[in-house]
């Protein structure tokens, strides 16, 4: 069965709801079902990677996540299709009007001593701290701590995926800011990295898809997560980190946490978004 898309060709643009950081957080959810009828505005998908793009990074001076922006009408139909099947064949990567695969480019840290050159100029590394020119050459460059890519290559490659997993993460909630559905897939990396001639210094990491959600904000209410007390410890491995039902009742009042999956309606709007995309029960 094919996706019901409804004849119209105007674009009306959306704005973006300008939620707290607290909100954004609260209301993000994986979005599987999309409005593969309204095109993503440009500006929106600027927006996110500029927010990406301002994330932290090892010593502000590594860029190594970078991404590729695939807009599905703009993109050779038999090129998208063959992108939806490295994507296993997944129905919303077929319905999200705009992709970004990310990438891991272990080159980025080839200009890591022009990067921390240009930090201390900007006054980000000061000499009172012991930052010189010298002090990059003689010790920074030379401690696999620090110049990773001096040290081991697993090492390398484990920070180089947080550093993207960091700009992943401030992509999500900066789309979810801007009133877009988006969620994260994984796919063939090799044959995603042919089919958009990504280089061998890169590695495909995860798929963000970006379009407008045809599912309630809600989505089915917030996704489950482990208990607090099992993730964090106080002082010592194995001793869990109290949480404080005041913070909580303060985080529910903000709409950071919000109700549990699954809200008692889940079932039917499953039902109905399947009817309307065209999509087995």
């Amino acid at each position: 069965m094919t996706a019901v898309q409804p004849e119209t060709s105007v674009s009306v643009p959306t704005a973006s709801l300008g939620l707290t950081f607290k909100e954004a957080v609260g209301r993000r959810r994986s979005t599987r079902y999309y409005k593969a009828w309204q095109p993503v505005e440009r500006e929106k998908i600027q927006k996110i990677l500029e927010a990406a793009r301002l994330q932290s990074c090892h010593g502000n001076a590594v860029q190594v996540r970078k991404a590729v922006v695939v807009h599905r009408e703009k993109t050779d139909p038999d090129t998208f299709a063959e992108l939806v099947d490295a994507l296993y064949n997944q129905p919303q990567a077929a319905q999200a009007p705009v992709h970004i695969y990310w990438t891991i480019d272990l080159s980025g840290w080839d200009h890591l001593r022009d990067n921390l050159t240009e930090l201390i100029d900007a006054g980000a590394l000061t000499s009172s701290y012991g930052w010189s020119e010298q002090f990059i050459d003689e010790i920074v460059l030379k401690t696999p701590d620090f110049n990773v890519m001096a040290g081991e290559r697993r090492f390398a490659e484990w920070l180089s995926a947080i550093e993207t997993g960091l700009a992943m993460g401030a992509a999500l909630l900066a789309a979810q800011d801007e009133g877009l559905g988006t969620q994260l897939l994984t796919g063939k990396r090799q044959k995603i990295a042919d089919l958009l001639g990504i280089p061998d210094t890169a590695t495909v990491a995860q798929i963000q898809l970006l379009g407008y959600s045809a599912e309630g904000t809600e989505a089915g209410g917030q996704r489950p997560r482990p208990d607090f007390e099992d993730l964090y410890f106080d002082g010592r491995w194995g001793t869990s980190l109290p949480r404080d039902p005041a913070v909580v009742a303060e985080l529910i009042e903000a709409g950071m946490i919000q109700e549990s999956a699954p809200l008692p309606y889940r079932r039917r709007e499953i039902r109905a978004l399947a009817a309307m995309l065209g999509l087995p029960d």
